[in-house]
């Protein structure tokens, strides 16, 4: 077993990496340490990396580490960009409930601001509000997703997010840390049970706003984001965001729970030969049981914050009026040329479901059936009025 020392030893020698290739020294709050040393232990100890597979992990951590040092670089020597964000949205809750279309839908409105896929990882500098649609870095990303897509690396009929499109925040999370790209190298148990029950995420949520700040500086806007699993952290995340809104997505636990296993195991097996599925489903059904528990929790705590529910089913029969629903929640008008790009976004999205073949899963591959579910999450469940779907 790696011993504390060792893993403090090979969190330096990473971050020593990071600091020669940005050339800049270490500023802010070293809030991502904690979780770099509780990672490292887990990826010494995987006994099903493939040859080479060590090695991208720590040249991805690496990048993260450099990606965060250039943010708190320009935040230090850039005081401009030390303003509030105000009034965020946030999309969250159960997954595979239609939040990945709404988020793409949302995107049409140019007062309102999202996190671009090619920004993650390559924030600084922040790009310019000309040139959100322009900018270099997105033909970089656009090629790198396509490559993946080419080489099968990401599947089609799954969740995929296209290089010029918005993204979840789970590049931020990253930089400090705590979140799901360190969660599907490979089987991290123990890192699993540190970000779950123990990692400080009001550090994680205070790095994240930091992130917001550097660029808006640039291109500023109304937050729209976008992360089911904030619903884990929910009440940190108000404890950075007191004005946030937030909008819980809702579907049958089971649907969500097999379908996200399906998808870590599609990414794990990318570096990992065997995937011990039962391991995923463990920690994707704890982590969305987690999440259904403490998003309740963090509801009735602050009454004060304005939740919009919103149900795939819902959503799924009548998107448009959906995104209306939701912009009377947050008192905004939705332009009527905003709400035809929304319309073709959303004829797009069929046409292209349609030239796929749907995902399959089982839960059984991941130790899982539906009466094994139930007690999970059967508060949920009741509270949320959610009606079971056809396996």
């Amino acid at each position: 077993m790696m011993s504390s020392m060792a893993s403090i030893r090979d969190a330096d020698v990473l971050i020593e990496r990071a600091i020669a290739i940005s050339g800049l020294p270490p500023r802010g709050v070293e809030s991502f340490r904690p979780g770099l040393e509780a990672l490292l232990p887990d990826m010494a100890r995987s006994t099903t990396l493939k040859p080479g597979a060590r090695g991208r992990i720590e040249d991805f951590a690496v990048a993260t580490l450099t990606a965060r040092l250039k943010v708190e670089d320009w935040f230090a020597t850039h005081p401009e960009a030390d303003t509030p964000v105000e009034r965020p949205l946030f999309i969250v809750g159960m997954p595979r409930a239609g939040t990945t279309l709404l988020f793409n839908m949302l995107r049409f409105d140019s007062r309102r601001r999202v996190f671009w896929h090619w920004e993650g990882n390559r924030e600084v500098p922040p790009a310019e509000a000309a040139h959100l649609h322009d900018d270099p870095r997105i033909a970089l990303r656009v090629a790198e997703v396509n490559a993946m897509l080419e080489d099968g690396v990401l599947p089609r009929n799954h969740h995929v997010e296209l290089g010029d499109e918005p993204t979840e925040c789970i590049w931020q999370l990253a930089q400090d840390f705590k979140g799901y790209p360190w969660l599907v190298q490979t089987l991290a148990p123990n890192y699993f049970e540190w970000l779950m029950h123990e990692a400080d995420m009001t550090a994680a949520y205070r790095y994240h706003k930091r992130v917001l700040q550097v660029v808006q500086s640039r291109a500023p806007g109304w937050w729209t984001l976008k992360l089911p699993s904030h619903a884990a952290a929910l009440s940190a995340l108000l404890e950075v965001y007191p004005d946030a809104r937030i909008v819980l997505t809702h579907r049958d636990p089971v649907k969500p729970v097999g379908s996200s296993s399906s998808l870590v195991d599609q990414i794990m097996a990318q570096q990992n030969d065997p995937v011990d599925r039962v391991g995923i489903g463990y920690q994707t059904a704890k982590l969305l049981a987690l999440s259904a528990q403490r998003m309740s929790a963090a509801r009735d705590a602050n009454p004060d914050v304005p939740f919009l529910d919103m149900h795939y089913k819902a959503f799924v029969a009548d998107p448009m009026a959906e995104v209306r629903r939701l912009y009377a929640f947050i008192e905004r008008d939705l332009p009527d040329d905003v709400a035809k790009l929304m319309e073709g976004a959303l004829a797009r999205h069929n046409a292209e479901r349609d030239q796929h073949a749907a995902h399959r899963y089982r839960l059984e591959d991941y130790g899982l059936s539906r009466e094994k579910l139930a007690p999970m999450f059967a508060d949920y469940v009741e509270r949320y009025r959610i009606a079971p779907e056809k396996d």
